[in-house]
Order: C-alpha cells, then sequence, then structure tokens
C-alpha cells in the first residue's frame, strides 16, 4: 500500500507538472497593478531616448525584455505613440521589462524637404531605414552593457531579449533581427542596390553600425512584428529566430504579401506577413501569423478590440518560448491558518523547511500546498 500511495502521489505531481508552465502564470496575463517608466538616453551618439517600463512592486530580477520601435513611416512617431504605450504598459504588467525607443528619422537622415518623399528613392530609402536599425540594434546593445557594466539596472536576463514594433518600427527590427551581415542585405539585389547598400553600410561601419555601445551583441531571442515588412524575403534563412506577425490583408501602406510601398510597384519591395509567414513555414521556422481580414494599415491602433486581439496573440506566442528556469522569483499562496503534518518533493519523499525546488506541503484539513522555491 505504502508503494502505491507514492506511485499515486508521484503521478499527481507529473500531472501538475504538466499542467504548469515553469512561470507559474507570470508573463501569461497581468498580474502587476501599475507600472514605473524611466527615460534614459541609450545613444549618446545620436542623443536617442527610450522609456523603459518596470512593473511596480515587482522583486524579479531576471526578466524577458521587450523592446519597442513606434510607427510612423520613418516621418513621423515617438516612443510616446499610442500603439506603443498601450503594447509597452500591457506587456509590463504581465512581468515584462519593456522598452519603447526613439530612432532617427528621414529628417534626420535626408533632411526636412526630402522626408517626405524618401521612399520614392533607393538611395534615399536605404539610408533612412539602414540608420533606423543600426539605432534599434544600438538599444538592444544598451542593456547589455548595463547588465555587464552597471550591475544589470533593470533586471533583465541578458539571453531573452525580444524586439518588435508598428509598422516602421517593424520594420526596423525584422531587419535587425534577420540581417546577420552586409552580404545577406546586399546578396537579393539587383547590382544597382547592392552598390548603394554596400556604400551606406561602409559609411555606417557595417551590420552592427556605429550608434553606440560597441562591443555587446545586438543579437534577439524573437520578433514581433505588427505591420512590418522585410525588403527581401530571401533574408529568411533556415536558422532565423522565431518571429510572429499580425497583419490585415488589405494593407495600403506595408504590403500583406510582396510589393513595393503603398503597394506601387515603382517603389521598393516590401514583404510583409502575409508573404514571411508561409516561408517561415517551410522552412520549418517559430512562427505564427494573426491576418485582420479585409483590414488596412494597423487596423488596431484604432480599434481597442483588435489592439486586445494582437497584445493575446502576441502575449501567447513570447509566453510559451521564453525561459523561466533561471528565474530567482518564489511562487508563494496566501497563508491561512493550517497545521502542517509534512512536506514533500517531486518524489514523495519527506523534506525540511529549507529545500528548495518543488515543494509540496500537505496539512491536517486535506489541503496540498504546491510551491516552487528557489534561492
Amino acid at each position: 500500500m505504502k508503494k502505491l500511495t507514492k506511485i499515486l502521489f508521484f503521478t499527481l505531481c507529473i500531472n501538475f507538472l504538466a499542467a504548469q508552465s515553469p512561470c507559474d502564470g507570470r508573463y501569461a496575463e497581468e498580474i502587476f497593478d501599475d507600472v514605473q517608466v524611466t527615460t534614459v538616453t541609450y545613444s549618446d551618439v545620436h542623443n536617442l531616448q527610450m522609456d523603459i517600463y518596470e512593473p511596480i512592486g515587482d522583486t524579479e530580477t531576471n526578466r524577458p525584455l521587450i523592446i519597442f520601435g513606434h510607427g510612423g513611416t520613418f516621418i513621423t512617431g515617438t516612443k510616446n505613440n499610442a500603439t506603443a504605450v498601450d503594447f509597452c504598459e500591457a506587456f509590463a504588467k504581465r512581468g515584462y521589462v519593456t522598452a519603447s525607443i526613439n530612432y532617427r528619422l528621414a529628417a534626420d537622415i535626408v533632411g526636412f524637404l526630402q522626408s517626405f518623399i524618401f521612399y520614392t528613392d533607393t538611395q534615399m530609402a536605404y539610408d533612412v531605414v539602414l540608420n533606423a536599425v543600426m539605432d534599434g540594434k544600438a538599444a538592444i546593445r544598451y542593456f547589455r552593457k548595463d547588465f555587464s557594466e552597471n550591475g544589470n539596472t533593470y533586471g533583465i536576463d541578458p539571453d531573452q531579449i525580444w524586439a518588435g514594433g508598428n509598422s516602421a518600427g517593424g520594420v526596423l527590427f525584422l531587419h535587425a533581427g534577420h540581417v546577420e551581415s552586409v552580404e545577406e542585405f546586399i546578396n537579393p539585389l539587383d547590382s544597382n542596390r547592392a552598390t548603394i547598400a554596400q556604400e551606406i553600410f561602409d559609411q555606417l561601419g557595417g551590420v552592427e553600425g556605429n550608434s553606440g555601445n560597441e562591443g555587446y551583441s545586438s543579437s534577439l531571442s524573437g520578433i514581433i512584428s505588427l505591420a512590418g515588412a522585410l525588403h527581401r524575403s530571401e533574408y529568411v534563412d533556415e536558422n532565423d529566430i522565431p518571429s510572429v506577425f499580425c497583419h490585415g490583408d488589405a494593407d495600403g501602406v506595408v504590403p500583406y504579401d510582396c510589393n513595393g510601398f503603398q503597394n506601387n510597384p515603382s517603389y521598393d519591395q516590401l514583404c510583409g506577413g502575409g508573404a514571411l509567414y508561409p516561408q517561415f513555414q517551410t522552412m520549418g521556422l517559430d512562427t505564427e501569423l494573426l491576418t485582420f481580414a479585409n483590414d488596412d494599415h494597423c487596423p488596431w491602433s484604432v480599434s481597442a478590440s483588435k489592439m486586445d486581439q494582437v497584445i493575446s496573440f502576441v502575449s501567447d506566442f513570447v509566453y510559451e518560448r521564453i525561459d523561466c528556469e533561471g528565474s530567482t522569483f518564489l511562487f508563494e499562496e496566501k497563508e491561512e491558518e493550517k497545521n502542517l503534518i509534512y512536506k514533500t518533493n517531486l518524489l514523495g519523499k519527506r523534506i525540511n523547511n529549507n529545500a528548495t525546488g518543488f515543494v509540496f506541503s500537505v496539512f491536517e484539513n486535506g489541503k496540498i500546498e504546491k510551491k516552487y522555491i528557489l534561492k
């Protein structure tokens, strides 16, 4: 009977583990009431700021980070864009650290007058977009530099950094995450575009750029694209990181499939979620797509219910791919007046009060309390 009891107890433990993520619900839904926002300069080179969102009252010091780029066609927009704020607040309340960045816009690169038509010319288009990509990479490196040199001010896990954005911000971080070398960017291009791109990369100092925080990696764990696109679908390869897409299939600005900007074939090509998702699938890559049928550009920016859909869809995707094993938080239930009989580990062996890992407390009233304790 004793042996049978242990087998049954072990089975119950396994069933419990199968039903629970190691995160124990953290990151899956909003568990914090409010967030605090800290504004920092992440690029001294170009005087660029970002807002860092953290949940108030959180004691976790090893949290996944999501960096977000605002939309605005590389012409307008700031880190205070409503979609960026909503996204960052929603994920910070789930327990993530999030950051909304400013990056250089067209007027900063090609001048005010040209900024409104930069997308009509390949030289200007490459110049604007590639400089913004380099700013995004500097933002990624900022956090790893802080982790290494300043004692991890923001309590992030430097091995779990995701990035994404809305419209132009999605374009920015798709390229930051999926283009790993100058050669990879240039190879699919015709000779004229390849020459233009090479000259710009030379001016920028290579694929990592010169926006600051050199010496640290700009690698990412995954990409979040809200109506973003890649310049060429050939940038996707079999080693690419997980990517989640949200896109309206009637988008008249950033094409859902592959087409010129604003679906004008005379402008430089962009390949949106509708084109990239099946390519990811064909290559066996980790990906999901949420299509908004018959919707134009960024429908979630004008619809709270659609924004909720986006946040829920992206949250589920990221949550299933983060690693909580290294977390420092302690899962606790509210204590009641109850008489403890004994504590056991996962295998049903009795343990003392200083034990770590999965702990099952058995009480006189028949209740079994389950905790995961980390030192």
